[in-house]
C-alpha cells in the first residue's frame, strides 16, 4: 500500500515571499532536462519549486521521499504512482530496469507540446547506489515530454558534474536561495508582520546570511521575546545557530506551546483527536488551542492533506526540537509516544504505533507488536516495512526472540540474501531448545525446505519437508492457523494436493478459532486453488464466498479481500467461460497494481492480464506482460509464486498460438533437459507444452511419452486441471501427425473430465490444434457444448491477391498455421501426399512467398487465416 500524503505538495502560504529574481533565472522547464534545486535544510527549495509550478501553471506530479524509499522496487513503485494520472491504465509496476523502459517509452510516445513535470522532493533521503544509478539513467533518457525537478540538502550523485558540461541542467544552489537584503526585509514584515529598525534587519540578515529557516526562528524569537536583537543573535561557541534558535524559540512560546512541541515533534504526522489521546496526561495543554497558534503563527507546520486533519513540522523544526526534548524531558517523550502508539494501534495504524515504541526505545513493547504483525507481513510479501522495523531493533532483541530472528531470515531471504539469512534461522532454532514452541520448530524445518528448494537441492528440501511432517505427526501438539497453513504451502509446493487440503482445512478451522482472519484469507485464497486444481470448482467458489461473509462479518482486513481472492475469482471465471464476471474480478486487481502491489502478486496480475490479451490476439501486449512477470517473479519468494505458473512457459504457448514455432521450439529445445532430467510437480504445465513443441519438432513418440507421464502423475494426486491438460495435449500431438480416430478418442476423454470442472477456457485455448478431432467429432453426430470451439472457415475471398487461393488451398493454409506437417494435412483433409505438396507449392506461388513462416504472416495480413 501506498502512503498517498507523500503525493500531496505542500501549500504555499498567501503570504510567502514571490522568489521574482529566481523564478525569472528559471524560466519555462526544458524538455526533458532537469532542474536541481540542493541547498542545506530551510533554505525554501521546496517553497521555490512549488512557486515556480505554479506560476507557469504546468502539469506536474509531486512526490516526497524518505529514508524507507532506498528500496529499489519502493522507489520505482511510488515513481510509477506519481506519473500515473497521465498514463495509460495498462502501464505498471515492473522490476526497476525494465519499469524505467516501460516509462521512457511511455512518454516517448506522448505529445511533447504539453510537459509533464515531475518533482522528487527531498531526494537526499535516497542513498541507495542501486537507486542512484537507475534515476541517473532514468535521467540521461527522459523524453521530451518530461521534466524533472530534484530537491535535496545535497548534491545527489547522479553524475551532475557531466550534467552541467552537456548543459543538460538548471541548478539552483544555496547561494542563489539565500534571501538578498531587500527580501529579507520583505520577509520580516510581510510574512512574520515584524518591524524592525534597518540595523536590526541588517543584523539579522547578515548574521543569518539570508537563511530562510533561520530568519524564521529569530524572527519568533524576537517576536516572544523581549531580548535586544543584537544579544539574540550572539552565538555561544558549542552551538550551532539552529540548535541555538530553536532554543530561543521554544523558550519564547507559553509553556503549553513549549510542551505541545517537545511531544509532538516525536512523530511523523499527526491529527487532533491523536494528539487529545496521546497528550491526555498533560491537562495544562489545550491541544485544539495550541494547533491553532502553530497555524496563526507559523511555527513550521505542513499541512498533509487538503482538509487540514493531518500535519507534520518542517523536518529541520522537527529535528532540533525533537534533540532538546529528548534531553530536557526524556521521561515524559516515552509516556507520549507509549500513549500515541496505544491510539495508532486502536485506529488499526499499527505500523506508526511500532515507529512510535521504537522512537521510545520500548523494545519489548515494539518487538512484541511486531511479532503479530510478522506472519502477516511475511504472509503478504509485504517485507520492506518488516525488514525496516527489524533493522532498528538491538540485534540482540532480534536474536533472542525465535519469532523475530525467524522474520529477519525471511526477509533477507526474500531479497535473495541466503547466506545472511541461515544465521538467523540458525539462531531462531537454537533459542528454541528446551522450550515448548513446536509449531515455530515446524516452522524452521519448513523454511529450511523452502531454502533448498530455492537452490535447487530437492533432496534436502524433501528431507526437511518429510522432517517437518513427521514432527507434527509424533507430537502430541495443536498446531496453530499459521503453522497449519505453513504446512499445507509446503504440501502444496511439493505436489501433494491431498495432504495439503487436509492441512488447510485444519488451517482454516483454526483461524476461525484464533479469529486471525488475515490467515483464513490466505488460506481461502491456497486451498481454492487447490480445490480447483483436484475438479472441485463449486467448493473453490464457495469456500471463497464463505470466508469473505466471514471476513466482512467482523469488519477484519476488508480492504484486503478483493487484492488476494480476486486472483482465484477471476482465474475460476475465466477457465469456466464467464468473462463478464472474470472482467469484474480483475479490476480491484488493476488498481492494486496501480497503487503498488508486491512482486509476486503483481507477477500473478500481469499473467492475467497476459492471458485476456492472448485471447483478444494482442500478441504484443500479451508479450510484454509476460516478460513483466517473468522478471517480477525472479525476485520474488512468496506463495503467490507458488501458485503462478512458469511466465516463460506462457510465453511459449504464446508463440504457438501466434504460429511462432520456431521462437516455441528454440524455449522447448534450451529448456528440455532440466524438464525431463528433473520431473516435479511445479514443471507439470511446462512439460505439458514441452510435449507439443516436441510434436511439431516431429519427435510424435518423445511427446506421447512426456504427457503419459504427467497423466499418470497429476492423476494419483488428484490434480485433475493438469491432467485435463494433458489430454488435450495428447490430442493435439495426433492431430498434428494426422491420426485423428486416435485424437477424437482422446479428445472426448478430455471433454468428459472438462464437464465434471468445467474447465471449458482450456479447450477453446487450443482449438485451432484441435480442429481436426473436434470436426471427426461433428462427423461421428456427437453433439455437445464443444461444438462452440468448431472454428468456421474463412470465405474465399481472396481478392487482394493477384490470383485468388482456392477453397482447397485454404484449408491448407489454415492447418499450416496451426503447425501441421505435409502428411498430417494428407490426412486430416483425405487426400494424397503429393496433392499437399501441389497445393503448398500453389499457395507460395500466389501469395509471392518461400516458406511456411512467410505464408502464415501474409496469411494472417489478409484475414485469411481464422
Amino acid at each position: 500500500m501506498l502512503l498517498k500524503t507523500k503525493f500531496y505538495a505542500p501549500p504555499i502560504r498567501d503570504d510567502a515571499i514571490l522568489r521574482q529574481r529566481l523564478l525569472m533565472r528559471l524560466g519555462q522547464p526544458a524538455k526533458g532536462q532537469l532542474t536541481l534545486f540542493h541547498a542545506p535544510a530551510g533554505y525554501g527549495k521546496t517553497t521555490l519549486a512549488k512557486q515556480w509550478l505554479d506560476t507557469l501553471g504546468c502539469s506536474h506530479s509531486w512526490l516526497s521521499l524518505d529514508y524507507q524509499d532506498n528500496d529499489p522496487q519502493r522507489f520505482w513503485r511510488y515513481v510509477s504512482f506519481a506519473l500515473d494520472r497521465p498514463l495509460p491504465q495498462d502501464e505498471q509496476k515492473l522490476p526497476p530496469e525494465d519499469h524505467i523502459v516501460r516509462l521512457l517509452n511511455h512518454w516517448q510516445q506522448m505529445d511533447d507540446s504539453v510537459l509533464q513535470v515531475l518533482v522528487m522532493d527531498d531526494f537526499h533521503c535516497i542513498q541507495d547506489d542501486a537507486v542512484l544509478e537507475q534515476v541517473s539513467w532514468f535521467l540521461d533518457r527522459l523524453p521530451p515530454s518530461l521534466h524533472v525537478v530534484i530537491t535535496s540538502r545535497s548534491q545527489p550523485l547522479i553524475h551532475i558534474p557531466r550534467r552541467r558540461v552537456q548543459q543538460k541542467l538548471t541548478e539552483i544552489t544555496a547561494q542563489e536561495l539565500c534571501f538578498r537584503s531587500a527580501e529579507t526585509r520583505q520577509f520580516l514584515e510581510n510574512t512574520l508582520h515584524l518591524q524592525l529598525d534597518n540595523h536590526s534587519i541588517n543584523v539579522l540578515h547578515n548574521q543569518t546570511e539570508g537563511w530562510a529557516a533561520a530568519l524564521q526562528l529569530a524572527g519568533l524569537s524576537i517576536k516572544s521575546g523581549d531580548q535586544p536583537t543584537s544579544q539574540l543573535m550572539e552565538r555561544k561557541h558549542d552551538q550551532s545557530m539552529m540548535d541555538y534558535l530553536a532554543e530561543e524559540v521554544l523558550a519564547g512560546q507559553p509553556e503549553y506551546i513549549r510542551q505541545f512541541l517537545m511531544h509532538v515533534t516525536q512523530i511523523r504526522r499527526f491529527s487532533l483527536p491523536l494528539c487529545e489521546y496521546a497528550l491526555a496526561e498533560l491537562p495544562e495543554c489545550p491541544v485544539k488551542d495550541s494547533l491553532e497558534h502553530l497555524k496563526k503563527h507559523n511555527l513550521f507546520l505542513i499541512p498533509l492533506d487538503a482538509s487540514g486533519t493531518w500535519f507534520r513540522f518542517h523536518d529541520l523544526f522537527r529535528e532540533n526540537i525533537q534533540n532538546l526534548a529528548r534531553q530536557l524531558i526524556p521521561d515524559s517523550l516515552k509516556i507520549f509516544l507509549h500513549q500515541a502508539a496505544q491510539w495508532y494501534v486502536q485506529e488499526g495504524d499499527d505500523e506508526e504505533a511500532i515507529y512510535c515504541l521504537l522512537q521510545a526505545q520500548l523494545w519489548d513493547e515494539a518487538a512484541s507488536l511486531i511479532e503479530e504483525l510478522g506472519v502477516s507481513r511475511m504472509l503478504a510479501g509485504k517485507n520492506e516495512s518488516l525488514n525496516w522495523w527489524l533493522s532498528r531493533l538491538p540485534s540482540q532483541v532480534v536474536t533472542q526472540r525465535p519469532k523475530l530472528a525467524l522474520a529477519k531470515a525471511w526477509t533477507l531471504f526474500c531479497t535473495e540474501r541466503v547466506v545472511e539469512a541461515e544465521p538467523y534461522l540458525d539462531q531462531a532454532d537454537r533459542s528454541l531448545q528446551g522450550q515448548d514452541q513446536e509449531a515455530l520448530r515446524t516452522q524452521i524445518f519448513l523454511f529450511r525446505a523452502h531454502i533448498a528448494r530455492f537452490r535447487g537441492q530437492d533432496e534436502a528440501a524433501a528431507h526437511w519437508s518429510e522432517l517437518a511432517m513427521e514432527h507434527s505427526t509424533n507430537k502430541q501438539h495443536q498446531f496453530n492457523a499459521v503453522t497449519l497453513f505453513a504446512m499445507g504451502l509446503e504440501q502444496f509446493q511439493s505436489g501433494q494436493q491431498q495432504s495439503a487440503r487436509a492441512y488447510l482445512e485444519q488451517s482454516l478451522e483454526a483461524s476461525y478459532t484464533e479469529e486471525n482472519y488475515f490467515c483464513a484469507l490466505s488460506v481461502s485464497v491456497l486451498l481454492s486453488h487447490v480445490y480447483f486444481q483436484c475438479g472441485f470448482t463449486p467448493r473453490a467458489l464457495l469456500l471463497l464466498d464463505q470466508v469473505r461473509a466471514w471476513i466482512k462479518s467482523n469488519g477484519e482486513c476488508e480492504d484486503q479481500l478483493d487484492r488476494w481472492q480476486n486472483i482465484m475469482y477471476f482465474t475460476i471465471y475465466h477457465e469456466t467461460r464467464q468473462p463478464d464476471k472474470a472482467r469484474q474480478a480483475i479490476e480491484p486487481l488493476l488498481q492494486h497494481q496501480r497503487e503498488g502491489a508486491e512482486n509476486g502478486h503483481s507477477a500473478l496480475i500481469n499473467l492475467m492480464r497476459s492471458v485476456l490479451n492472448a485471447n483478444q490476439e494482442n500478441w504484443e501486449e500479451a508479450l510484454q506482460l509476460t516478460q513483466s512477470a517473468a522478471n517480477q517473479m525472479a525476485q520474488d519468494q512468496s506463495h503467490w509464486s507458488a501458485m503462478s505458473p512458469n511466465a516463460e512457459m506462457i510465453h511459449a504457448n504464446i508463440m504457438l498460438l501466434q504460429g511462432k514455432h520456431e521462437q516455441a521450439l528454440a524455449w522447448s529445445r534450451k529448456q528440455e533437459a532440466t524438464l525431463c532430467g528433473n520431473r516435479r510437480y511445479s514443471n507439470e504445465e511446462d512439460r505439458i507444452v514441452l510435449a507439443r513443441c516436441l510434436a511439431l519438432d516431429n519427435r510424435r513418440d518423445d511427446a506421447l511419452r512426456e504427457l503419459e507421464i504427467v497423466i499418470d502423475e497429476a492423476t494419483r494426486h488428484g490434480r485433475v486441471i493438469n491432467k485435463v491438460r494433458a489430454l488435450l495435449a495428447v490430442a493435439m500431438v495426433h492431430c498434428h501427425c494426422g491420426e485423428i480416430d486416435t485424437a477424437a478418442n482422446v479428445l472426448l476423454d478430455a471433454i468428459e473430465a472438462i464437464d465434471g470442472a468445467a474447465y471449458y477456457q482450456m479447450l477453446f485455448d487450443g482449438r485451432h490444434f484441435l480442429q481436426p478431432a473436434l470436426l471427426h467429432l461433428k462427423e461421428q453426430g456427437r453433439q455437445g457444448w464443444w461444438q462452440e470451439a468448431i472454428l468456421e472457415q474463412p470465405p474465399a475471398n481472396t481478392s487482394a491477391l493477384p490470383e485468388p487461393l482456392t477453397s482447397r488451398e485454404l484449408e491448407v493454409l489454415n492447418l499450416i498455421a496451426v503447425g501441421h506437417r505435409n502428411q498430417a494435412i494428407a490426412d486430416t483433409l483425405h487426400i494424397a501426399l503429393t496433392t499437399t505438396k501441389a497445393h503448398i507449392r500453389n499457395i507460395y506461388e500466389k501469395m509471392a512467398v518461400g516458406s511456411r513462416t512467410q505464408a502464415v504472416a501474409k496469411g494472417r495480413e489478409l484475414g485469411l487465416i481464422s
